[in-house]
């Protein structure tokens, strides 16, 4: 018996746990190596000392409570559970934490119990640095100006920041919505949207579920989301968390006043381009002047013959229906030229929408036809059989292909040329759609060429010389290029470049 009592007292001083005994007001009764190890503090020293001593000041009434509970089991089969912070050895010493595990002392002997001490310092650390990092990840989160939302492969919120919270605030939303944590995110979006709400809710819901599947490597979507009392416009950036994380991180960036800026920039455009179509007019006035002479002259001539025709005895049917139908139809071609010039001299509106490219070149042909007759200049468009789809406004791509097409007639004619030729060829070219306006003209000096297209400047002797600076600023707000060249045999060459548009399912 007694070389198993001293074999569990060698068990007990040389196990690699620590082992102690302790009375229920923490005075320990006995300790083995390795537990005094843990407190860094000689084992005789923690002999029959408050073991309250040894731990961290912010743990001392809780292990005086802990030591209570144990002793006052009534299941002595039972252990408690107790973690400590042990006293630093140093202000730059590392924290140290240890597990205990305790039960009473299964015998008559009341007031003290037996423990089980385990190192936890390393989970400790390594759970403290864990927190520090999101710490650090929301406090870099909270700094930024955007409102971020990180979402799970459900597309569930996992963490917001400190913007997307004060918008919730700001505006009035839930107390959910501003924690976000656990919130649907495409539902919160759908929520949030003033108009269109389904059809940017599923671009949104496309865009999101690509990124979380790998397929894309960003999505980016602009969108309004107007308040009660102002206009705004926020652009969303959805990427993927990476190293190696299933999740997203959501952006939205606050672009209203980039917006604005735009919208103003379209209508001083409009306004600009607006004036210029007005200078082509009286360009184009004397012309068409003598283009309605002869409509109503004619309408003049078939009214003087329907009046003489209704009056005759027996009446003639038959002819007085033919002469009012070519008085019909010469009042349709006077009201035809009124209806271009009307239609091109008005305010044009600021949207886009899909054409045929062809379809306006010819139009602004029948717009300058009159100019090109007076002038005695032949037009002649060249394009494939296909037809050339473009998104553009019609009525200013209209002004620039008139404003071309009357410097061309122009230049003609003040060059006094004999060969008077302008032609148009349109085409697709390397994906864009391109037009090229050459002339018989004389052509563009070098000095010229050099500032073609600076605004007030002008070879003729009327005019403000803000046709081509204007025209080059509606086909670049449309996506494309404009530029001058001198023709390869005289002449001046003048070519602009469209996106070509493609419907969504044929791309």
């Amino acid at each position: 018996m007694q070389s198993v009592q001293q074999a569990l007292s060698l068990l007990f001083d040389q196990a690699p746990m620590g082992y102690m005994a302790l009375k229920e007001d923490g005075r320990v009764l006995e300790i083995n190596d390795a537990a005094a190890t843990l407190f860094a503090v000689a084992r005789e020293r923690l002999l029959g000392q408050p073991l309250t001593k040894h731990v961290a000041p912010w743990h001392q009434d809780r292990l005086r409570s802990y030591l209570r509970d144990v002793c006052a089991i009534i299941d002595r089969s039972e252990w408690l559970r107790h973690v400590l912070d042990l006293r630093p050895e140093g202000p730059d010493a590392p924290p140290r934490r240890v597990r205990l595990y305790s039960r009473p002392y299964p015998s008559a002997v009341h007031g003290w119990c037996l423990t089980v001490l385990v190192d936890s310092s390393a989970e400790a650390r390594a759970e403290s640095a864990r927190r520090e990092s999101e710490l650090l990840q929301q406090a870099v989160l909270d700094a930024l100006s955007a409102m971020i939302a990180v979402i799970d492969p459900a597309g569930r919120i996992t963490a917001v920041n400190e913007a997307w919270r004060r918008f919730a605030r700001e505006n009035g939303g839930s107390l959910e919505l501003e924690a976000g944590v656990g919130l649907d995110y495409l539902q919160t979006c759908r929520d949030a949207l003033v108009t269109d709400a389904d059809e940017l809710a599923d671009r949104a819901r496309e865009g999101i579920g690509a990124v979380l599947a790998g397929e894309r490597s960003e999505f980016v979507l602009e969108y309004p989301c107007h308040s009660a009392n102002r206009q705004r416009w926020f652009l969303m950036t959805v990427t993927p968390l990476g190293s190696g994380r299933v999740g997203a991180v959501v952006a939205h960036v606050d672009i209203s006043e980039r917006v604005r800026m735009e919208q103003e920039a379209r209508v001083h455009r409009e306004e600009a381009a607006h004036a210029a179509r007005l200078s082509s007019v009286t360009v184009l006035a004397a012309s068409l002047v003598h283009e309605l002479s002869q409509p109503l002259a004619a309408v003049n001539l078939f009214g003087e013959s329907v009046a003489t025709l209704a009056r005759s005895d027996p009446l003639d049917r038959p002819r007085l229906l033919a002469a009012a139908d070519e008085l019909r139809e010469q009042v349709a071609r006077a009201v035809g030229i009124l209806d271009g010039l009307r239609r091109f001299m008005r305010r044009g509106e600021l949207q886009t929408e899909p054409c045929a490219l062809e379809e306006r070149i010819e139009q602004a042909m029948g717009l300058v036809g009159p100019l090109a007759r007076r002038k005695r200049v032949r037009i002649s468009l060249e394009h494939g059989d296909e037809s050339i789809p473009v998104k553009v406004n019609p009525l200013q791509i209209e002004q620039v292909l008139v404003n071309l097409l009357c410097n061309a007639i122009e230049a003609i004619d003040r060059g006094d040329c004999k060969t008077r030729r302008v032609h148009i060829r349109a085409e697709i070219l390397d994906g864009e759609a391109r037009v090229t306006v050459t002339d018989t003209g004389p052509g563009f000096s070098p000095e010229w060429l050099a500032r073609v297209f600076d605004v007030f400047e002008t070879e003729k002797e009327s005019g403000m010389g803000m046709g081509l600076a204007v025209s080059r600023t509606i086909v670049e707000a449309h996506g494309g290029r404009l530029w001058a060249e001198s023709g390869p045999e005289g002449g001046a060459l003048l070519t602009f470049t469209l996106p070509v548009h493609r419907p969504e399912g044929e791309r």
